[in-house]
């Protein structure tokens, strides 16, 4: 199992809009190779923080994803003032694991 997660940093006034344009997604990372599944999480604590984790089988997967048409194609319907509002704080790629239990 590989995750990666981004870590945003949310305009509170936009918050809201980010989620809503997650749940409009075009769902183009569904059928890469590898995808296992992909969630947004705001905290409770602080509501500028959002993590956008995705799971994949292994690492060169999530790889061949990134460099894809697909992805690029993705990030290209957000709204530019949407875009604006978020700042990317930190892109955490956690090591590879192997699921042993559920």
């Amino acid at each position: 199992m590989y995750v990666s997660m981004s870590r945003l940093r949310v305009d509170p006034a936009h918050s809201d809009a980010l989620i809503a344009a997650f749940r409009r997604r075009a769902h183009l990372v569904d059928d890469a190779d590898g995808f296992v599944d992909l969630q947004v999480w705001r905290s409770d604590r602080d509501p500028e923080e959002v993590l956008m984790v995705s799971r994949w089988r292994h690492r060169a997967a999530f790889t061949a994803y990134m460099r894809s048409a697909e992805h690029r194609a993705s990030h290209d319907r957000i709204d530019p003032s949407l875009m604006a509002a978020i700042r990317l704080e930190r892109l955490e790629h956690l090591h590879t694991y192997e699921v042993e239990a559920e």
